[in-house]
């Protein structure tokens, strides 16, 4: 009977073309309008990592001025950031499965063959090789550099997988070399396509855009003294000694971020007491002169704090949600108008034996398809929709304007499910027909 009530429905779909488009348009536009918004809002605040949510954290420490709070707060909180010798002091003592520390810089970058004039600007990002595990990067060629080389501050590095086309054409380029600035890097590994949203290892205002597209080991910035203080955001309460990069590295000045992987709560609770002991041996030698407010914090922690993502968002997702109901309403009034016109078609199928089980089924069927077109429609507007907003947000990642799969079929499940629902109150008045009253008319 499924199959005869198929056909029954798109001949029925046929007959009144022109009101059964309006109602798949109407759907369609409806869906559009949500499944964007939603795209976007979903891609902005999921979980980046879900793997590692729990044993990614954040290590802040309090070392700041002695007389005034961090950030002139009426709660003190540590800095989210630390200076470069508490980075360096907590890699050496190995307390983590993981440490990564996040720093970066600008220099002007070209292939050996080039010209100087030929060189660009670009953004470097800095850290060790257990970025590239804990983070769960992929890579397209090569690896990341070897653990000798975050110690001794090796000229390595690992490249995009977009700069690897525009310097190489996308061939293998491991153990090529480039410049940055005056010095000559080996390339060791080419990332592939990565993505991690919001990217939440760094800087809170590139939570949606795109990675470096160059990564160095944190020891060789610090050797070959790299430093943007344009790019790097930094806060001092003590100057340093001089106006020298070897002085700023010695100060007590932060800017790096710092996360460790831990496994488990052991784990964690062990690096907790770690912490603490460091800090009391700090505080021995003259530093960290505020109260202990050592913390460590998760990715969604810090995201919330930092205000990555606005509560704008959800408001929008909700006007969608909103507006798609208003569209489904002018569906079932098209609908109800669409089988108020089959009264004689249902009159005469109850006459001769049709049950109201029967026309129900037919009916719903004939709805669910109209669901199911206005799906479709409203997944290919909402393709669309992504794509411009991609061109019209050129400053974030064009992996948040990107629709999963499972988000796919959500829409055509969303759009059939909810014709079937709105689409319901139509088909039962359409069957309610007296048939005596409608057969004397035809």
């Amino acid at each position: 009977m499924g199959i005869y009530y198929t056909k029954l429905a798109f001949l029925s779909l046929w007959k009144t073309r022109y009101m059964s488009l309006l109602a798949i348009i109407v759907i369609a536009v409806g869906i559009a309008a949500t499944m964007t918004t939603y795209t976007i809002n979903y891609m902005m605040t999921k979980d980046p990592l879900p793997s590692k949510s729990d044993s990614l954290h954040l290590v802040r420490l309090n070392n700041w001025s002695p007389e005034v709070i961090y950030g002139n707060r009426d709660e003190e909180h540590a800095p989210i950031y630390m200076s470069v010798q508490d980075a360096v002091n907590l890699i050496r003592h190995d307390k983590a499965q993981a440490h990564i520390p996040i720093a970066g810089f600008k220099d002007m970058l070209k292939l050996p063959s080039q010209d100087a004039i030929d060189a660009k600007m670009t953004f470097v990002r800095a850290s060790t090789r257990d970025f590239f595990s804990s983070f769960e990067v992929p890579f397209l060629y090569g690896s990341s550099w070897p653990k000798g080389s975050d110690q001794s501050g090796e000229q390595v590095v690992v490249i995009s997988k977009k700069l690897n086309e525009q310097l190489f054409e996308g061939k293998d380029s491991i153990g090529q070399l480039i410049e940055l600035g005056e010095h000559q890097f080996t390339i060791v590994g080419v990332i592939d396509d990565w993505f991690v949203l919001p990217r939440f290892y760094g800087e809170s205002t590139r939570a949606f855009k795109s990675p470096r597209d160059i990564f160095v080991p944190f020891q060789t910035q610090l050797n070959l003294e790299f430093w943007s203080p344009n790019v790097q955001a930094f806060e001092c309460w003590k100057d340093a000694e001089n106006a020298s990069v070897a002085a700023f590295w010695a100060s007590e000045c932060i800017w790096v971020y710092f996360w460790v992987q831990l496994n488990n709560e052991l784990e964690k609770d062990a690096y907790m007491d770690f912490l603490d002991s460091y800090v009391e041996q700090q505080k021995s030698l003259g530093r960290f002169q505020r109260p202990t407010l050592n913390e460590l914090q998760s990715p969604a922690e810090y995201l919330k704090e930092r205000e990555a993502y606005s509560s704008d968002s959800e408001i929008a997702v909700w006007l969608a949600i909103c507006f798609f109901a208003l569209c489904l309403l002018n569906a079932m009034s098209i609908i109800m108008t669409k089988f108020q016109s089959k009264a004689g078609e249902v009159a005469l199928r109850r006459a001769v034996g049709a049950s109201s089980v029967d026309l129900i089924q037919q009916y719903m069927i004939e709805t669910g398809i109209i669901g199911l077109i206005g799906g479709l429609l409203g997944l290919l507007l909402s393709q669309i929709c992504l794509f411009l907003s991609s061109q019209l947000y050129t400053h974030l990642s064009k992996d948040i304007m990107a629709m999963s799969v499972q988000l796919m079929i959500v829409t055509v499940l969303l759009s059939v499910v909810s014709s079937l629902i709105f689409g319901l109150f139509p088909i039962v008045k359409a069957i309610r027909v007296q048939p005596a009253t409608q057969l004397k008319s035809l």
